[in-house]
């Protein structure tokens, strides 16, 4: 269910908190993966520390801009994106179902 929000997310207008907490996950395993970087080039190559510590602070600054303007905005229901993209009847099914049932022309549940 979290992984299908996320999807629905994608493709309805608004981002859902699901998606929110993917993206910052994402970000937050590049801001480490740039400060273990940062931390070997201090040890070996002095001359990536510059780029290497340039990167680390956009890297940071896209993770506070993203979430304050997310903050600003705010953030929209996943019922409410699945409603939007598959109809009212989806509000409580899966996309997957709700698709299905959508392309029944008499309206009934598929088996």
């Amino acid at each position: 269910m979290w992984l299908e929000d996320v999807f629905v997310g994608a493709l309805a207008p608004g981002v859902n908190a699901p998606t929110v907490l993917l993206l910052n996950a994402a970000l937050v395993g590049c801001i480490a993966s740039l400060g273990t970087l940062l931390v070997l080039a201090l040890q070996g190559a002095p001359a990536l520390v510059p780029h290497v510590a340039f990167l680390l602070a956009l890297a940071a600054g896209l993770l506070l801009l993203i979430n304050w303007f997310l903050g600003q905005v705010g953030t929209v229901d996943a019922r409410k994106q699945r409603q939007h993209l598959f109809g009212s009847q989806a509000s409580n099914a899966t996309p997957l179902a709700a698709a299905a049932a959508a392309r029944q022309p008499d309206g009934s549940k598929a088996d």
